[in-house]
């Protein structure tokens, strides 16, 4: 079975002993899970994602759950090994600075910041914890939960792509996360298929708007595509007979329970999404060739039709083999990860 070294990318080995805090601040809810190292999660602990301007704030209230649910398990912040936290964009690990980040929407103060709009992150939390920190896009540290002790435990090209309130994904090739020149290897948001995309993709450039492919594939994008059909005048029968007969409340997950059980309207409404996400991933077996893509998120989880219909048509468009499966830790991958970056010396 193969081993990847997280620590040749993050540095400094791992106690024999002890407690590390692994940290998925997502666009709607934040998972912090506390582990040991033997592997072992003893805290899950999911709050809503506190949206704020200031960073400050945001991680004053993100350590406050976090010292809570160790005081609850008789424990204190000075036992900890470090803390690994995943963020929604564009993260440098060694400077603390994050862009590409939307979800966030943070607006340092001066005192604060080191330099950018988003950036000063470790200079902001080191106000409230001083030890061992890692800082990672969330879905490279979902990609490193995922082969540590999830779906693709053990292989060495691996994909992850999550697809919820926006899209993203992580690389491990050759037995290693790859991050790319400038940390920013996986950001599939911001991927563009023809012509209109190209415009739309050059409109929104420099306005830290959602990146095109998003806007088309993401569960906020399905949602807003079965409330435009709605609004245009289509019945919406069993999708509005899922959302309890209200009609306003009907979203992604109504689509995706209605299309699994046959509705044809809830069928056409998703293939935009479909396709796009089936394409992009048929590219990257193409240009990669990676063993295994592991999809995540609250779109694809627990329903088996929307990897069906995407495995039918990359199986249509490739001959290059890979196996696409849901992820194994669900929406805890993500924090799973950010602990095996503090707590093992390899992931197994």
């Amino acid at each position: 079975m193969a081993d990847i070294d997280v620590q040749k990318q993050y540095g400094d080995e791992p106690k024999a002993s002890g407690w590390a805090a692994g940290i998925d601040v997502g666009g709607t809810k934040t998972l912090i899970c506390i582990g040991t190292a033997e592997r072992q999660v003893i805290v899950r602990h999911k709050i809503p994602t506190v949206h704020t301007k200031d960073a400050a704030f945001f991680f004053e209230r993100l350590f406050e759950e976090l010292e809570s649910c160790f005081k609850q398990e008789g424990l204190t912040m000075e036992q900890l090994q470090g803390i690994g936290i995943g963020f929604p964009g564009v993260v440098d690990n060694d400077s603390g600075m994050i862009t590409h980040a939307p979800a966030l929407q943070w607006s340092m103060h001066d005192s604060t910041r080191d330099s950018g709009t988003h950036g000063g992150i470790r200079s902001v939390i080191g106000q409230r914890y001083s030890g061992r920190l890692v800082l990672d896009n969330d879905v490279n540290m979902a990609a490193l939960g995922e082969q540590w002790l999830g779906a693709a435990r053990g292989l060495r090209h691996v994909m992850m792509v999550t697809v919820g309130t926006g899209i993203g994904s992580g690389l491990i090739l050759n037995g290693e996360l790859y991050k790319g020149a400038a940390n920013g290897a996986g950001e599939m948001a911001y991927w563009i298929a023809g012509e209109e995309q190209a415009r739309q993709a050059a409109k929104w450039k420099g306005t830290n708007e959602f990146g095109v492919f998003e806007s088309l594939t993401s569960g906020t994008a399905i949602t807003h595509s079965v409330k435009s059909a709605l609004a245009s005048g289509i019945p919406g029968t069993h999708m509005v007979r899922l959302a309890d007969g209200q009609r306003e409340h009907v979203g992604a997950r109504h689509v995706l329970q209605a299309a699994s059980e046959g509705d044809v309207e809830a069928q056409t409404i998703l293939e935009p999404a479909l396709s796009h996400m089936a394409m992009a991933l048929t590219n990257v077996i193409s240009l990669l060739n990676p063993e295994m893509i592991v999809v995540g998120g609250g779109v694809a989880e627990g329903n088996t039709y929307y990897l069906d219909e995407i495995r039918q048509r990359v199986a249509l468009w490739t001959d290059i083999p890979c196996t696409i499966v849901p992820a194994g830790l669900g929406n805890e991958a993500g924090a799973i990860g950010a602990l095996a970056t503090i707590l093992g010396s390899k992931v197994r």
